[in-house]
């Protein structure tokens, strides 16, 4: 009965599962007066005076990691209605909540180098981020100067590519683990040890 106890203790254990991944979607078009999403670079009420105007209009989203992991960002708007057909995007990952939030990530090297849309993954704690969207080559000043604040305003980019002014972004989380289950091992055991304890039980009244 020793040993069966003994081995129960040693194998038992519980399976956690992968993590569960939540997705949002963060879309729109920067010509749209209905978007709520937009400022304009200096973060004021967005423009839609000319596509000048319009290319310096951005996408501001929060978004909230609660489990650290990798972070998946995924934009899909160009190539949404055929070859390049949206806007040539920009994106920015601020780190914290309101003005005072930093540069954490963004798409800086593959919008100099390839452009149009991109799949990129970061390594980020949990906590509140900001998900800036804007039109190449308008970019964060805190992340254009080296340093600064989502305060700080974007740069003014000139029209760019803006297609059919349409952005489109997935974010994906590690969202926690699954519920933990007994290892198989653990299951095999727990009709013979409890067998073990009953005969002991009886041992002790007799």
């Amino acid at each position: 009965m020793l040993k069966r106890v003994l081995i129960m203790l040693v194998c038992v254990g519980f399976l956690t599962g992968a993590a569960h991944a939540a997705t949002a979607t963060f879309s729109g078009y920067f010509n749209d007066h209905a978007n709520g999403a937009l400022v304009y670079a200096d973060l004021g009420a967005p423009s839609f005076v000319d596509d000048d105007a319009i290319a310096n209009n951005v996408a501001l989203y929060p978004l909230s990691v609660t489990v650290a992991g990798n972070v998946v960002f995924e934009s899909t708007g160009f190539d949404k209605f055929g070859l390049g057909t949206g806007a040539d995007p920009y994106f920015t990952l601020f780190a914290g909540s309101g003005t005072t939030a930093t540069v954490a990530e963004s798409n800086y090297a593959q919008a100099f180098s390839t452009g149009g849309d991109f799949n990129l993954t970061f390594n980020l704690v949990a906590g509140d981020y900001q998900v800036a969207m804007g039109v190449f080559p308008n970019m964060s000043s805190a992340e254009n100067w080296g340093s600064g604040t989502l305060g700080d305003g974007f740069t003014f980019g000139g029209p760019g590519y803006l297609g059919n002014y349409y952005y489109e972004l997935a974010v994906t989380t590690p969202d926690g683990p699954t519920p933990q289950v007994p290892e198989p091992c653990t299951l095999l055991l727990i009709v013979p040890v409890l067998a073990g304890l009953a005969g002991i039980r009886k041992k002790v009244k007799k």
